[in-house]
């Protein structure tokens, strides 16, 4: 049985899609129930995650030239965190549109930390959306995969250590800059009991990829980023990275000069993985879609509560007309702003709803009117 783990959760990202409808038709003996579910459900919004197109940038003055300085370097940024991606700022129409940044700025604001000047610049997504679009680049939706960092250290004396949550090192200070400045869940672990029986320390040296697995599932990861680094007594680090995604792996090395520098680059070869994999290019969510979506184990007033509040974060949703309630099965026509396809990726990223395989054993694939999921959550 999997064990949900309270654990170092690094995210920077936002959601700023228009509210969803949820509208009940069901036999009058049941309306009264879900009135008072979909009443309360609509109050309870999902909480937005925000940063995806805001950025601060540290100013010398608040001259106009350092202003717009300001603002193509946060348009910058904005860019590679909406898309997961530094090599979409080549494209000939990111280029462009960075010297015209500040016509993309829907807010600014100043705040002095110590003596330093700062701007925080919120971008309009719709603006940003739109160029994307045009450009044909794809978007990396704010419900992101979480990548469980695992790494394993070896110092210049031969010892070899795991690096945790509670761990003082310039690796996992980097880490946790690189997920807020890039907006990526990156799990750091508790390395407790628990965890060190499941990887030990030789296990997380030899990369062993289902021992790995396992501490993945512990913490709910979505993938695993697992390093073996050796430090020299040059102080460069020299490092073999095994990153685990669904059924695959991908071996990779990296050499630095120094642990200051280290982490960016493991860390923005699985980034750009991700985007690769989740992201879609704007027009997509044109495409229009509906699939009768079936949920086993919503036996409470608080579980269909919470259920609706999960509809209502996910991004390709855009209404929910509840058709049945069957003991604690409910039954939902979902209108996609998209496919079902990206609908089954979108519910994948979390725990929440789990597949139901049919009396034959199969699962009902993302190509089927009738999605079967069940509610997991307690």
């Amino acid at each position: 049985m999997m064990t949900r783990m309270t654990t170092q959760f690094l995210i920077t990202s936002s959601r700023a899609w228009p509210g969803h409808r949820y509208i009940a038709r069901l036999p009058a003996v049941q309306w009264l129930l879900l009135m008072l579910l979909l009443a309360l459900s609509s109050t309870g919004q999902a909480l937005p995650i925000e940063g995806l197109y805001s950025q601060e940038i540290v100013v010398e003055n608040q001259s106009e030239a350092a202003r717009e300085r300001a603002y193509r370097e946060a348009f910058e940024q904005v860019i590679v965190k909406v898309t997961g991606e530094r090599r979409w700022l080549e494209h000939p129409r990111i280029r462009e549109a960075r010297q015209r940044a500040a016509s993309y700025v829907a807010e600014v604001s100043y705040r002095t930390v110590g003596l330093e000047g700062r701007i925080d610049v919120r971008f309009d997504q719709g603006l940003i959306g739109d160029l994307l679009n045009q450009a044909e680049i794809p978007v990396w939706d704010s419900n992101r995969a979480s990548v469980l960092l695992w790494i394993t250290v070896q110092g210049d004396d031969g010892r070899r250590n795991m690096l945790g949550s509670s761990s003082d090192h310039v690796l996992l200070d980097q880490a946790r800059k690189f997920a807020t400045e890039r907006g990526v869940p990156v799990l750091i672990p508790l390395l407790d009991l628990t965890d060190r029986r499941m990887v030990s320390v030789n296990q997380g040296w030899q990369l062993d990829t289902a021992a790995l697995r396992q501490v993945g599932e512990r913490y709910g990861a979505d993938s695993v980023l697992a390093g073996r680094l050796l430090i020299t007594p040059a102080n460069e680090v020299v490092g073999l990275w095994q990153f685990i995604f669904r059924d695959q792996t991908h071996v990779f090395d990296h050499v630095d000069v120094s642990p200051d520098t280290y982490m960016d680059f493991p860390l923005d070869q699985v980034t750009g993985r991700l985007a690769e994999h989740f992201g879609l290019v704007p027009s997509d969510f044109e495409q229009e879609d509906q699939v009768t979506l079936r949920i086993d184990g919503v036996a409470s007033l608080a579980s269909h509560m919470a259920l609706m509040r999960y509809l209502e974060s996910l991004t390709m949703v855009s209404a929910a007309n509840v058709s049945a309630l069957r003991g604690d099965s409910i039954e939902l026509r979902l209108q996609l702003a998209g496919t079902r396809q990206h609908l089954a990726e979108f519910i994948s990223l979390g725990r929440d709803l789990v597949p139901v395989t049919s009396g034959t054993g199969d699962v009902a694939t993302a190509t089927s009117d009738l999605l079967h999921y069940r509610w997991t959550r307690q």
